[in-house]
């Protein structure tokens, strides 16, 4: 069932679960892949700072990995006082999926704003269609260890 509230896409990785999380939990690389970041610059508390493409407007994140449940929270708001948990990625090794243990599964998970209209969240989605293949070229690309 979707009822509009949730979106989710996935891709596979042809990497370690470990190496899509590192990447995934950097501040440094949210820039790489996070479009509606825009450029981005990461203050020593661990917030980060980025002005929204088109309207300049400003957005703020937190990432909170959590390594035991291979899940990480993006934390997203105007300024860095009022953050909320909107985003989520959860990376599933591939042998939980019976596939190569080298490799694993990433899906992207956005809740949508009440306030969203439904041209902002169809922009949405589809910026996390775009941002799911930019993050698996990325960890690929990387070198192996």
């Amino acid at each position: 069932m979707d009822d509009g509230r949730a979106h989710i896409c996935s891709i596979g990785i042809d990497r370690p679960a470990e190496a899509a999380m590192a990447f995934l939990a950097s501040p440094q690389d949210l820039s790489l892949w996070a479009v509606g970041m825009g450029e981005t610059t990461v203050h020593p508390d661990g917030a980060i700072e980025g002005a929204i493409p088109g309207t300049s407007q400003p957005i703020w994140a937190r990432i909170d990995p959590d390594r035991n449940r291979a899940t990480i929270h993006y934390h997203l708001g105007p300024d860095r006082d009022s953050l909320v948990p909107r985003i989520m990625v959860r990376v599933v090794p591939g042998h939980a999926l019976e596939a190569d243990p080298r490799s694993c599964v990433v899906s992207l998970v956005a809740w949508r704003l009440e306030t969203m209209d439904d041209a902002r969240w169809e922009t949405l989605k589809a910026g996390h269609e775009s941002e799911i293949r930019v993050i698996k070229r990325l960890i690929e690309s990387a070198p192996r260890p």
